[in-house]
């Protein structure tokens, strides 16, 4: 099994976690973490393979940032849809 370590301050465990799920396809891995790092033992780590993990983790990251950015948003959707269906219910 080949390591590749990931600092903690660069991938949450919310991107580390979806990346290997979906990795889970390509090869077997385990995920160890150190005090800064995490700690990615891949079965198969050759070009290809890696080069998925890499695509991934940017794909993750890209979505960890937009569901920050809009977080704001989407709670007020939610508020205002939920106060919608309890002025409904109480008609």
């Amino acid at each position: 099994m080949d390591s590749i370590k990931l600092k903690h301050s660069a991938y949450s465990e919310w991107v580390v976690r979806n990346t290997l799920y979906w990795m889970s396809a390509i090869t077997s891995w385990n995920l160890d973490s150190s005090e800064d790092s995490w700690i990615i033992l891949l079965e198969n780590a050759d070009r290809e393979t890696r080069q998925e993990l890499d695509r991934l983790l940017n794909d993750y990251t890209l979505r960890e940032r937009l569901m920050l950015k809009t977080e704001g948003v989407r709670n007020s959707i939610v508020e205002n849809v939920l106060a919608s269906v309890e002025a409904r219910l109480k008609k």
